[in-house]
């Protein structure tokens, strides 16, 4: 057990580089759990044999729990809160492996799913179920106990319709027989399939069921507890959160052993340029004399901290025993990061003690930052306090987007608290300089300047300043509701704490509606984060102990990856003929195509010969034929954990350069390959231009996209540069309908809509023409669980530049309360994957423009399945 719980420590750094532990650190936790065992009961010369025998057996029980509780106590209170689920989870699959309980197989089947190559007809179940899970169920039956599985739901798929429906699967009783065989894991793994979003809080009941609700249910955080691990040489280091400040705590507990700024035995540092020298003058003195020194912020003197480093080394040694250092930091913006010198890290008590990060929470913090003085000092008080607590809320809100990953925000920004006090101060100025509330400077300061200084994404912008339009505006004085089921209060009949208890008491139950998105955000995220939990179990080696899945077994795994890989890689495209074939066409009205043509040829050879070349030299290596070099390890590492090559920033291999943007897994990245091959293939066969073009099949879909525009240009005879883009749905959703070239323009097909859905049949309404194709059907709400839906073929229409519409670097905005502009990604990944700006129509009847922004609807080439 102490290996497994060591290993499993020095494993923590693969997710994250706070999480790195030195044996003297396990050493001394060990020692801790056999400490808080003590003694147990009379000597055993006063026992008989089969009582000493019972006796050594409830010791040693005794001592396996309180060791392996006190170890993952240890490394829990430096884990974010993301991770704590995580390393629970593992440490209780291994412990299971290592006890015998389950076998390793189940649990490398669980950590890594499963997906079927040919999961054959799924009958009656194409009704309601989707094709990627029928994909996983027709895997679980590689399984013993679900042999047949997929016969069986095909029997009794209205039951199993009624428990995917469920919101709790998890509770639900599973329909059938099988339910009666089904064990624990078996649970987990069936979840894993079907209903992913539901995972994590089966782990939490799988994990409290077999261990204990002590390795769930964490206690609130103790400073003189953690405290009474610290000595002179033994640092203590907390984490930074927002909404976090470990200096109370500090000076909290200094007061109680009579340590203060007062008596000069307390110094707290705000580390910056010029503080090196009276941050090394503190320590060395405190060394000396005793005292504590807090050092915060240290993230910011990356160059300095490792000199840091070498003087606690140095002062330890013969320091005063009440001397102590405190250290603070934000973590890294990449995990993979390192910010803080490993040996540091290895020798400090971590504490990583995150705010609550609900919207209820981050309000009342918010509104904590500021005094019944503030209204006072106003002019207006029932304006100041009515427009305050809107801003409030939208710090709550924007802050707490960010959990819904890229649909919430495309990419990470750090609104922190003094935005806000910041914003209060403008707002309680323009309140007194102004007769009536200037809503538009207010908005503008505020999305523009202050929270929008940290976007750098348009579309992120223009997510922010629609909550702005929706929350500051003249509504709030008569009760404008903030969120369904909240309104903004009368401020005439509020004070100051009137309004905390409207927000502990009226605030409606976490959910997406609130952020005004689609419960399937909630969905997705959830799913995001059992992706991420098993990825990171994957990262750290499986979640066997390496009983039945050791080196040899894994080796086998990367050999039948490599075959499978070769015998399906096709061969690469000769170049020079169709050079040739080429020529004579590229004068003609179909250039571009044919340019693009070549391009995405040349560029899927390159690829091809990367992988061809790469898999042949890791035969080498592994035949013992070529050292093996730091590319054929990366290679293995991503070939056991399913993953495209070179996606790790860190790796050495070329995969992810040479190919396009994608979240999906090897596997279904190299099927993707083959698709888009299989395409290039028909298209260079006559080199004629597809009717429509199946665009997520392209490395670079902009160059298809311009090659239009310069196709109509000729046309036309418009110049290049006053053209631009125009989408409409089409009433086809199969590229085998389309039987005619497009007019000015060009037909695609394979994109998904993320966050929203295309209305069909009757719910699509009118048919309309647009330049000789038939186009119909609006936005509407997405169906539940149905996180993308697939969009129709799309008719690409080139046209004019109007001038009424406004230049930007996304696009050319309309401006139309008719149209969506709606940003096109290359994955789910969003941000910097961008492609072009569509236009959809939206019902402007039952909807705005606002409403669609707030979902984060967008467009996808593809899905990460």
């Amino acid at each position: 057990r102490s290996a497994l719980l060591f290993f499993l420590m020095t494993d923590l750094v693969k997710i994250h580089t706070y999480y790195i532990y030195s044996l003297a650190a396990f050493q001394q936790v060990f020692y801790r759990g056999i400490e808080i065992s003590g003694s147990d009961g009379p000597t055993e010369s006063e026992l008989t044999d089969d009582e000493k025998e019972a006796k050594v057996k409830a010791r040693c029980d005794k001592l396996l729990n309180n060791i392996t509780l006190s170890v993952f106590n240890y490394v829990r209170r430096g884990l974010f809160e993301a991770d704590k689920l995580t390393v629970a989870t593992l440490l209780t699959l291994k412990i299971l492996v290592n006890d015998g309980k389950v076998d390793a197989d189940e649990v490398e089947f669980l950590v890594n799913g499963g997906s079927s190559i040919d999961p054959g007809n799924m009958g009656p179940l194409q009704e309601w179920m989707p094709e990627s899970i029928w994909a996983k169920v027709k895997a679980l039956e590689t399984l013993p106990r679900f042999k047949g599985f997929g016969d069986s739901m095909q029997s009794d798929s209205d039951e199993w319709r009624d428990w995917f429906d469920t919101e709790q699967a998890e509770e639900a009783q599973i329909p059938g027989e099988i339910s009666t065989i089904l064990s624990a894991i078996d649970r987990l793994m069936l979840l894993r399939a079907m209903r992913p979003d539901r995972l994590m809080n089966s782990l939490a009941s799988f994990v409290t069921n077999t261990m204990g609700k002590d390795y769930i249910s964490q206690k609130p955080f103790s400073m003189s507890s953690a405290f009474e691990e610290t000595n002179k040489r033994t640092p203590m280091f907390f984490v930074l959160f927002a909404g976090v400040d470990p200096t109370p705590w500090v000076e909290g507990l200094g007061k109680e052993k009579g340590i203060s700024t007062e008596n000069r035995r307390f110094v707290n540092i705000s580390m910056g340029q010029g503080q090196e020298a009276p941050a090394e003058a503190v320590v060395k003195q405190f060394a000396q004399e005793g005292g504590w020194v807090m050092l915060q912020n240290c993230h910011l003197m990356s160059s300095w901290v490792p000199k840091l480093e070498r003087l606690l080394e140095v002062v330890s040694e013969g320091a005063h025993e009440d001397f102590r250092c405190f250290i603070s930091a934000e973590p890294p913006p990449m995990a993979s990061m390192i910010n803080m010198p490993e040996s540091l890290m290895q020798s400090c008590i971590k504490v990583a003690n995150e705010a609550p990060s609900d919207v209820q929470s981050n309000l009342i913090r918010a509104w904590d930052n500021f005094s019944p003085d503030i209204f006072e000092s106003c002019n207006k008080p029932g304006q100041m306090k009515a427009c305050l607590f809107s801003l409030c809320w939208f710090h709550a809100i924007v802050s707490g987007r960010r959990r819904f990953g890229q649909q919430g925000w495309s990419r990470k920004y750090s609104f922190n608290t003094g935005d806000l006090v910041i914003c209060s101060n403008v707002l309680r100025s323009y309140l007194d300089a102004n007769p009536i509330v200037p809503w538009d400077d207010l908005r503008y300061i505020f999305g523009e300047i202050m929270y929008g200084g940290h976007i750098t994404d348009a579309w992120d912008r223009r997510t922010c300043n629609t909550y702005l339009q929706e929350y500051q505006q003249n509504g709030l004085f008569h009760e404008l509701e903030l969120a369904p089921g909240f309104k903004s209060p009368n401020p005439s009949d509020f004070d100051y704490d009137a309004y905390i208890k409207y927000t502990e008491n009226s605030m409606p139950p976490e959910s997406p509606l609130l952020f005004g998105m689609h419960p399937n955000a909630e969905i997705g995220f959830r799913t995001n984060s059992t992706e991420k939990l098993f990825f990171d179990i994957l990262a750290m080696g499986g979640g066997s102990d390496g009983a039945g899945s050791g080196e040899g077994s894994q080796r086998n795994a990367v050999r039948e990856t490599m075959t499978y890989i070769q015998e399906r890689l096709p061969e690469e495209f000769e170049m020079v003929s169709l050079s040739l074939k080429a020529k004579p066409l590229l004068e003609g009205p179909a250039g571009p195509y044919i340019v693009v043509a070549l391009q995405e040829c040349s560029r899927m050879n390159a690829l091809i010969s990367e992988i061809r070349k790469s898999i042949s030299d890791l035969d080498k290596g592994l035949k013992g034929q070529l050292n093996m070099s730091q590319a054929m390890e990366d290679l293995v590492s991503a070939f056991n954990m399913n993953q495209w090559p070179g996606r790790d920033p860190f790796s050495k291999c070329m995969w992810e350069k040479l190919a396009w943007p994608s979240q999906k897994n090897l596997s279904s990245q190299f099927s993707d390959m083959l698709l888009r091959v299989d395409q290039l293939a028909k298209w260079t066969e006559e080199l004629e231009t597809p009717k429509s073009i199946w665009l997520p099949g392209l490395f670079n879909p902009s160059s298809y996209l311009t090659a239009a525009q310069q196709v109509t240009a000729r046309d036309t005879g418009v110049a290049l540069d006053k053209m631009t883009i125009e989408t409409h749905f089409t009433n086809m959703w199969d590229a085998s309908d389309v039987k005619d070239y497009a007019k000015d323009g060009t037909y695609i097909q394979g994109l998904y809509l993320e966050g929203a859905r295309w209305s069909q049949g009757e719910g699509a309404g009118d048919a309309y023409e647009v330049s000789g194709t038939i186009c119909s059907g609006y936005l509407c709400n997405s169906k539940l669980k149905e996180l993308m839906s697939p969009a129709p073929v799309i008719y690409i229409k080139i046209v004019p530049i109007q001038q009424h519409w406004e230049a930007s670097s996304v696009g050319f905005l309309r401006h139309d309360p008719q149209i969506y502009e709606c940003p096109v990604y290359t994955t789910s990944f969003r941000g910097p994957t961008y492609v072009f700006m569509a236009t959809l129509r939206i019902d402007d009847s039952a909807s705005t423009v606002a409403k669609w922004t707030l979902l984060g609807v967008a467009l996808l080439l593809q899905t990460n399945d």
